[in-house]
């Protein structure tokens, strides 16, 4: 239990299972290394298993200020997993008794209150998770979604009014140790990417978006770009997290250069908090990355494209703010309605201004 996880053990394919780690099937990490391939099949990949009561545990422990030894072994083990792959599916199990019951983990991880406490306390957390028993989601999603949506012990861990020995709830419940980890937020538990290694990418990919011959841009970053010039207009000029201005200012610079539309990150994003160097994936947090990827099919299905498809960027635009009138068709889905937060709308549900701007202003692409 005490053993550290290390990325040996992850990359290693069909090694056997650690304590808590099961096999799960999810996408190839080969499609990551080539961004404008389809998607691979399915390959076996490792899954961190979980009581929901654990994640709560790992932030209190942060909150005491433990930063890797959280003075439990299989917590410990979880954090290092965590963070040696952000990505890593982290399945909710708990003891069920009704039709959930096929991924009961049993008892062996049950804390000392006591099994009646234990599967309130696992049940009440899913339920604010809004998740069911067997859920999986990349861990950093996880965690993402347990700041959002449990601020607090209260209610959870421990009550207000002790109404049997049954009930006695956690004896760190009331510590406020779970607030301090809340409040520390999701780089407590997964630390953020190396500024210098961000300001080096920035570096290098600006002067390679100069140099280009061809831009490299994925569909709905199109609109991001738009909305970033929009809400700049006065003041266009670079960030140190992305490339949109200098994609802008290379279109402005030429705006017949070819821009190939391609699949996942591209030029625009490994200066980002976000962006993973190693497998190029997009590490957002609340599946930033799944509704980027609908994005970029939604805007293709809209302007008739596909991946690798090159158009000169003055006519790209054309037929995008033909097309796609306002931010409410792409990222407000159509209809404007959030659905669950993995889902998420990127501002107004109704459109946002800077779009309406931009596309007003064609882009500021001179006829």
């Amino acid at each position: 239990m005490s053993e550290r996880i290390t990325r040996r053990v992850f990359a290693k394919a069909g090694a056997m299972a650690t304590i808590g780690l099961t096999t799960l099937e999810t996408a190839g990490a080969m499609a990551s290394q080539q961004p404008d391939a389809a998607p691979q099949p399915s390959a076996k990949a490792n899954t961190l298993e979980v009581r929901p009561y654990q994640l709560m545990c790992v932030v209190c422990r942060i909150g005491q200020r433990q930063t890797e030894e959280l003075g439990d072994a299989r917590l410990t083990e979880i954090l290092a997993a965590v963070r040696e792959d952000p990505k890593i599916p982290a399945r909710l199990r708990l003891n069920t008794e009704s039709v959930y019951r096929y991924q009961n983990p049993g008892p062996q991880e049950d804390s000392p209150e006591g099994e009646m406490f234990n599967a309130k306390r696992d049940l009440d957390i899913i339920q604010k998770l809004g998740l069911v028993p067997g859920d999986a989601r990349p861990a950093i999603d996880m965690f993402e979604r347990l700041l959002l949506n449990v601020p607090a012990t209260k209610g959870v861990c421990g009550y207000e009014t002790v109404t049997a020995d049954t009930w006695q709830g956690c004896p760190h419940a009331g510590s406020g140790n779970y607030e301090k980890g809340h409040a520390l937020g999701i780089k407590a538990i997964i630390p953020p990417r190396d500024e210098q290694e961000k300001a080096d990418f920035k570096k290098n990919t600006v002067a390679a978006i100069y140099q280009a011959e061809t831009l490299q841009i994925r569909p709905h970053h199109l609109m991001c770009m738009s909305c970033f010039f929009g809400a700049r207009m006065d003041n266009l000029g670079p960030i140190k997290e992305d490339n949109l201005f200098e994609a802008i200012d290379a279109i402005h610079k030429n705006p017949d250069i070819p821009v190939t539309l391609v699949r996942g990150t591209c030029m625009i994003c490994p200066p980002c908090s976000h962006y993973e160097a190693e497998t190029k994936f997009c590490l957002g947090g609340r599946s930033m990355a799944l509704r980027d990827q609908k994005k970029d099919l939604d805007v293709l299905q809209k302007l008739g494209l596909k991946y690798g498809d090159t158009l000169p960027a003055r006519k790209l635009y054309e037929l995008l703010y033909e097309r796609v009138p306002s931010t409410r068709d792409v990222c407000g889905y159509g209809d404007g309605e959030k659905r669950a937060p993995e889902w998420s709308i990127c501002g107004d549900p109704e459109g946002k201004e800077t779009y309406r701007k931009a596309r007003a202003a064609n882009l500021g692409i001179k006829s």
